[in-house]
């Protein structure tokens, strides 16, 4: 298959992420919300009807309401979700479930297929220090009021994430946290690289796990290990892509030395040759941006063009999408990519491989969707380089 043809190209966005705003509710202490430069914007919604349109066409399965900020502070953002469910999509969403909602939105997240908390923790005091303005019994309040409303309205209940970004804060109290999220019924628990960011103040109280005296670091593998098998036990998931990878890097000080002399953040490990990210998010998402950029990745701010400029079926297959893509799969990767803290290292002939699959089942989507074949395929196919 030519390279610069084939490869390059996509008509498929099996998922895509649609941020309804960049501004949030609560405030916490890692987040790049709290960065000087960080802006706070709201999508125009009379754009939605043809996001959701390209979306159709291009067979999207699945598409998320939320971005960096919390969509629930949107006025009106359940009118608008709830003619995305009425027209058949399959949607999940990133929320903090920080504050009482009102049976109407209750009853609208009751439909949708994920939903994705931000939570690192169950000790509430720590929760509070952390994820500021919340408090971890709204959101074990807020999931049982959607799971009673599914049961009332006689439909499967939403899946249930958590997404934990690890830190020296939150390691210890990891195996209450997971044993404490099984209790409530989550399904995939998601183990994130804490990125720290120089310009926030209240980042300084917390470090990355990396950074532990090095007889912590030696027990952390471990105590991972006791973690997966405890979710594999009760028949949950997990994704760990990039953590363990870092945690693994340190502890072999393969890196020590040149780390020293770059100052490579403490999320970061240095690519070898020949190697590039385990990442295929270019060929089959894409997220709108509550600025009416397209971003080519789930976790970068990279834009790919903008909506006032460009249609979005353009915009995925223009020459800065091409361009993103051929940078994966050459290894010449650009900042965005060397630094990323979710996704671990493959090798460029892995990922080609991968890639050949992504737009394979592209072609079969409109059947693979109706037999609920490639929903899980899309999240839980991905598991941790280091467990299983």
């Amino acid at each position: 298959m030519n390279l610069n043809m084939e490869l390059l190209k996509s008509n498929t966005t099996l998922r895509a992420d649609i941020e309804f705003t960049s501004d949030c509710n609560l405030r916490c202490v890692y987040c790049a919300s709290l960065r000087q430069a960080y802006e706070r914007q709201n999508l125009d919604l009379t754009l939605l009807d043809s996001i959701v349109d390209t979306l159709k066409r291009r067979n999207a399965i699945a598409v998320g309401v939320s971005g960096h900020g919390e969509t629930t502070i949107v006025p009106g953002w359940h009118f608008h979700c709830r003619k995305m469910l009425d027209q058949g999509l399959a949607l999940y969403i990133s929320s903090n479930l920080a504050r009482e909602l009102s049976e109407e939105e209750l009853k609208t997240l009751s439909r949708f297929w994920i939903i994705q908390t931000s939570c690192d923790t169950d000790d509430l005091k720590l929760f509070k220090e952390l994820r500021r303005g919340g408090d971890f019994r709204t959101l074990i309040y807020n999931m049982g009021k959607i799971r009673s409303h599914a049961v009332r309205e006689g439909i499967r209940p939403p899946e249930f994430w958590w997404h934990c970004v690890l830190s020296d804060r939150t390691i210890g109290t990891l195996e209450s946290y997971v044993t404490h999220g099984l209790a409530q019924g989550v399904k995939l628990f998601n183990f994130i690289n804490l990125v720290k960011h120089v310009d926030v103040e209240s980042m300084r109280g917390v470090r990355h796990v990396t950074e532990l005296p090095r007889e912590q670091l030696e027990q952390i593998p471990l105590v991972f290990s006791r973690v997966f098998q405890t979710i594999r036990n009760h028949g949950a998931t997990y994704i760990c892509d990039s953590l363990l990878e870092t945690v693994k890097a340190r502890l072999d000080c393969e890196l020590a030395a040149e780390e020293k002399e770059v100052a490579l953040p403490a999320h970061v490990t240095r690519q070898r040759p020949g190697m590039t990210r385990d990442c295929v998010d270019p060929w089959i998402y894409a997220k709108v941006a509550a600025s009416g950029n397209i971003i080519a990745c789930c976790r970068g701010d990279r834009s790919v063009g903008s909506l006032s400029d460009w249609t979005l079926a353009d915009i995925l297959n223009g020459s800065q999408m091409r361009a993103f893509r051929k940078q994966l799969l050459t290894g010449n990767l650009e900042e965005v990519c060397l630094t990323c803290n979710i996704r671990g290292w493959t090798s460029i002939k892995s990922l080609k491989r991968k890639v050949v699959l992504a737009l394979s089942l592209g072609r079969f989507v409109p059947l693979a969707g109706k037999l609920g074949i490639l929903l899980p395929l899309l999240y839980r196919i991905r598991r941790t380089t280091a467990g299983a």
